[in-house]
């Protein structure tokens, strides 16, 4: 199902009840986990420090950023903001910190994906033709055979405007060609290990089950280096809607385990509110 790309008016986010999840384990990489081919490296020369997201209030809940050259699984259902986040973390990594980036989509078009971004001051066929963007759409077949010859398309899109980041939507619209769990595990893994290689930071939304992806054994979850889920709740009695971030893991970092609530906002997109409790 394909995520609602939210372009809404400022709305307030009214505390309701806090919750703060108990902190979890976090698994640090090894060097085998962190493996990367500098042959097949298509972004240029490595970047030291964290892949900021630019997303106000959120990295300093991380560290101030992403750990470079990571996967972070972005999960939630449709509407809560998703491909918003991606796209937030694509314009914001070219306009404040001049990292190129691609976005992969699977399931929305283009000219869609632009007009609502304008909704928020993000203007990416600026970016675009200044050769610091591109978007590319596939059917989630066609990427099978792209995956065979080694990344195609995709590695040489990154390797034209040297990208740093990279947002794929949705990793789920992807698994659905594969009926046999085994086979779309291995499949999305193969994905994976070609973003490793190619030193991206990407940023993969996907539909599935936080729950079962945090912590079911085998799970894509558990080959990815982080998990955000992003929450949404439709308070009928109050006649608002509430939207709230949470940080499951991120290797690595010390992250906030609070349910932080978030909202949408005219020329800024995402923005987190650590301090305001949420349901």
């Amino acid at each position: 199902m394909a995520d609602e790309v939210i372009f809404t008016k400022s709305q307030s986010v009214e505390p309701i009840q806090i919750i703060e999840l108990g902190s979890k384990k976090e698994k640090v990489h090894t060097s085998s986990e962190k493996e990367h081919s500098e042959d097949l490296r298509v972004s240029g020369e490595k970047i030291e420090g964290r892949a900021k997201t630019g997303i106000k209030g959120f990295d300093e809940l991380i560290e101030g950023g992403f750990e470079r050259e990571s996967i972070v699984l972005l999960v939630g259902s449709a509407g809560t903001g998703k491909t918003l986040f991606g796209l937030q973390f694509l314009y914001e990594g070219v306009t404040q910190f001049n990292e190129p980036g691609v976005f992969i989509s699977f399931e929305q078009d283009k000219e869609s994906l632009y007009k609502h971004s304008l909704n928020f001051g993000w203007t990416f066929k600026e970016i675009e033709e200044q050769g610091k963007f591109k978007l590319l759409q596939f059917k989630p077949h066609q990427v099978t055979a792209i995956l065979e010859e080694g990344g195609g398309q995709i590695r040489d899109a990154l390797a034209e405007i040297k990208a740093k980041r990279v947002v794929i939507d949705s990793i789920t619209a992807y698994g659905l060609l594969f009926t046999d769990e085994y086979k779309r595990r291995e499949k999305i893994l193969e994905f994976f290990n070609l973003l490793r290689k190619w030193g991206v930071t990407a940023l993969v939304i996907c539909e599935d089950d936080p729950v079962k992806i945090e912590k079911q054994e085998g799970s894509i979850g558990f080959i990815s280096d982080a998990i955000i889920t992003l929450h949404y709740q439709h308070d009928e009695e109050k006649g608002i809607r509430i939207h709230a971030l949470e940080v499951l893991k991120m290797r690595g970092t010390r992250h906030t385990n609070k349910l932080c609530a978030i909202n949408f906002e005219d020329d800024e997109g995402i923005v987190v509110y650590p301090d305001v409790e949420v349901f």
